[in-house]
């Protein structure tokens, strides 16, 4: 698949959330020099198509890191580029590595996973709840702030010496960070996205005192962690399988994956891993509502497109509300002839403010692609065009 085909691919795919339903397992693909290539092409046109100002890719393919790339600006006002170094916050990604860690100390006998927390910390106001229902996720993490205090507790560490020591340090994971990030490990700059301009986001110090979600990483680390898993260097295969429904591992198109995203202020970050076939696609960018199925889907495309093609929409208009493209077609009717005529157009986000909703659309005309912007009112009526 060359970068035009993948391309495609996100025209046809993109507003799709990974739900990969085919009836039987899809074979991954070899990857090489054309998929590099083709990698390469889409992160340029992720940032092209200004989706977010920077994007870092890391892919993981029979339990081997065989991909890490950056396209974009890691700080737009100093004109900064993103590279495989750049960090990033991760937000809830982090869960993860507690999660392991609490395997690792349930394997070794110094917990149990139906043990109540009252065991550890009688004062707390729900100490029957277990540990093992404290993994279970939760929209506000709260469940692993507690988590975390338990591994230190049973570990008699802090949190970030034995992550370092038993997950970080296995993993080679060396551009980690717990808490607050030191002046010689900057950040990624946070952005919002409105009317095709980054704005910055305000930073969001008190967020660094979380124990379940106050690191920062890059996405070649979380792909050597994702590696370390497959390869049975933090956990067994019985403990990763128990691991498992902590996540809401689900089973797709014949695949079992885990998915975890983390949304700081100005960011967006995802993992997903296949764990029958050890793969893994971990993807780091610094805009707040980044849609990230318009990455992990031509991914998914390259690497299993026998899935893709079996969980296809039957058209790319399936994705668009008849009424929203009957406001854009004559917008785009009038852009210049350079351009030719609309092939497909797929709906990339949509947010509402003061009454108005900006949809934002991947148009793939016959002459290119661009992303079209359109501001709808309450009544119905559209209110502004744009186009990059």
């Amino acid at each position: 698949m060359v970068r035009g085909d993948l391309r495609r691919a996100c025209i046809a795919a993109c507003a799709v959330v990974i739900a990969l339903t085919a009836a039987s397992p899809a074979e991954p693909v070899a990857y090489g020099a054309t998929g590099k290539a083709s990698l390469d092409g889409f992160l340029s046109d992720v940032v092209t198509w200004k989706l977010t100002p920077s994007i870092s890719l890391a892919i993981v393919e029979n339990g081997k890191v065989v991909y890490a790339g950056a396209r974009g600006s890691a700080d737009l006002e100093k004109n900064v580029p993103a590279t495989t170094q750049t960090r990033y916050p991760i937000g809830s990604i982090g869960s993860l590595f507690l999660a392991v860690a609490v395997m690792q100390l349930a394997a070794k006998g110094k917990l149990q996973l139906d043990d109540p927390v009252e065991r550890y910390f009688p004062a707390l106001p729900d100490s029957s709840v277990t540990v093992r229902q404290l993994l279970l996720p939760r929209e506000d993490d709260a469940n692993y702030d507690v988590l975390g205090a338990v591994i230190e507790r049973v570990s008699e560490v802090p949190l970030v010496s034995y992550l370092y020591d038993h997950v970080f340090a296995p993993a080679k994971m060396d551009h980690t960070w717990f808490g607050e990030p030191p002046d010689w490990a900057p950040l990624a700059s946070g952005y919002y996205e409105w009317r095709n301009v980054f704005g910055l986001t305000a930073p969001q110090t008190d967020a660094w005192s979380r124990k379940c979600c106050s690191f920062i990483s890059t996405a070649t680390d979380l792909a050597r962690f994702d590696s370390a898993l497959f390869e049975g260097k933090l956990l067994s295969a019985a403990s990763l399988r128990a691991m498992q429904p902590a996540f809401q591992s689900t089973r797709q198109a014949g695949m079992v994956m885990i998915v975890r995203e983390g949304t700081p202020s100005g960011y967006v970050a995802g993992n997903a891993l296949f764990m029958h076939d050890r793969f893994a696609i971990v993807a780091l960018t610094n805009c707040d509502g980044f849609p990230a199925p318009a990455v992990l889907d031509p991914i998914l495309a390259l690497f299993y497109p026998k899935a893709v093609k079996a969980n296809a929409p039957p058209s790319s208009e399936g994705a668009v509300d008849p009424a929203i493209a009957g406001l854009l077609r004559p917008y785009l009717a009038a852009e210049p002839e350079s351009l030719g005529g609309v092939r497909a157009m797929t709906l990339l986000s949509s947010s509402v403010s003061e009454g108005f909703t900006e949809y934002r659309y991947l148009v793939d005309f016959s002459g290119g692609t661009k992303t079209a912007f359109i501001l709808v009112g309450s009544d119905g009526k559209a209110d502004g065009f744009w186009l990059h």
